[in-house]
């Protein structure tokens, strides 16, 4: 369908902005061009899209992330306020979207458990930045709003986990959604989405998401798992990314998800722990936690200890929860491992979604891609 279209699409263009072709650099994990990002409050879901911007936004100032609209009202009311700590982001708030003169690749991503859309804005506005349309979903019943009334005895009645997968719907109803944008007249994305193979990738219960769903959903044509256990059994390009340093998730247990995936790279990233995929260090939920909940006399002891061991997993500013050498002093630089994802995740689209590059070890510090 996307195919007999492509004619009307590209008269579209040709009529639409100016063309501007992506220049980039050599180095997978530097930005490339402007970001844009766009948010959609969709019957039942929610989704963050990050995309290639015009160049007239290059040198704008980015948006900060503010996580304090995921903390519940409850909670808020209850704790007499919360403000944690801002995200730094490139993204500029509905910046035109760049007219490449090529449709443009599509990956969907998947946030962990006690995590939301926007918790890892340094891999998805970086993707973002290469040329990829990068969308991400809410995951009601594992949202950190969801999470946090579970501490409280009196607001057992706001808590709100779901022990089942809520990716397993929410992940195809985005792609669903992203697909009707295509073909959308007048739409933002009409005509500029390449949809003939997607990626995939998600943290943690999103690394789950992203193997449940890519076992089942053949739009999805590249799989990038991280920090977990999940495993696949369908023949499809697969990075599975995971942390030496991991306590939540020990490497033990992805190895042995691992070993039943059929096409496979295990990409380690050396001395990092759970979150090392993420910016949520930079909330410091550890000193959240100790400051404000940890005083207070109705707050589950089971879910505090849970909370900051999740919280804490990876984060620089916290010691390691691995006894072993490699992980007893320091968590790697949280910056370099970022990079080393960068750089892995954007060989990896690149070769399996738009047919250029080779997944290769590059012999970066921090990593070791097998």
């Amino acid at each position: 369908m996307h195919r007999a279209l492509f004619p009307l699409f590209a008269l579209s263009w040709a009529c639409g902005p100016r063309l501007e072709p992506l220049d980039l650099p050599d180095d997978p994990a530097a930005q490339g061009a402007p970001v844009g990002v766009r948010t959609y409050d969709l019957e039942g879901l929610t989704l963050e899209v990050w995309y290639p911007a015009a160049e007239e936004v290059a040198g704008s100032d980015g948006e900060l992330v503010d996580a304090d609209p995921f903390v519940p009202a409850a909670v808020v009311d209850l704790l007499g306020g919360v403000d944690l700590p801002p995200i730094s982001s490139y993204a500029v708030r509905d910046a035109a979207l760049r007219n490449t003169g090529e449709p443009l690749p599509v990956v969907l991503f998947s946030h962990g458990f006690g995590g939301f859309r926007t918790q890892s804005i340094d891999y998805t506005q970086h993707l973002a930045s290469r040329g990829y349309v990068v969308v991400a979903p809410d995951h009601p019943g594992r949202m950190m709003g969801d999470i946090l009334p579970c501490m409280f005895d009196n607001l057992v009645a706001d808590c709100n986990v779901d022990l089942d997968d809520p990716g397993e719907d929410d992940l195809p109803d985005a792609l669903d959604v992203v697909e009707s944008w295509n073909t959308e007249l007048d739409g933002f994305f009409e005509g500029r989405l390449a949809l003939d193979g997607v990626g995939l990738a998600g943290h943690s219960a999103g690394g789950m998401s992203t193997a449940s769903v890519g076992d089942v959903d053949l739009r999805f044509t590249a799989l990038m798992p991280m920090t977990t256990d999940g495993s696949l059994t369908r023949d499809v390009p697969v990075l599975y990314a995971v942390g030496s340093c991991d306590a939540t998730v020990p490497v033990a247990e992805s190895a042995e998800a691992f070993a039943l995936i059929p096409d496979g790279r295990w990409l380690t990233l050396t001395g990092a722990g759970h979150l090392s995929p993420t910016n949520l260090c930079d909330l410091d939920l550890g000193g959240f936690a100790e400051t404000l909940l940890a005083p207070r006399d109705d707050v589950s002891s089971v879910w505090l200890d849970q909370l900051v061991g999740l919280a804490t997993d990876g984060c620089p500013q916290d010691p390691p929860q691995l006894a072993h050498d490699d992980c007893a002093d320091a968590y790697w630089p949280l910056d370099e491992s970022q990079a080393a994802l960068r750089h892995y995740a954007t060989v990896f689209f690149d070769q399996q979604l738009l047919g250029r590059g080779s997944l290769v070890d590059a012999g970066l510090v921090g990593a070791v891609l097998e």
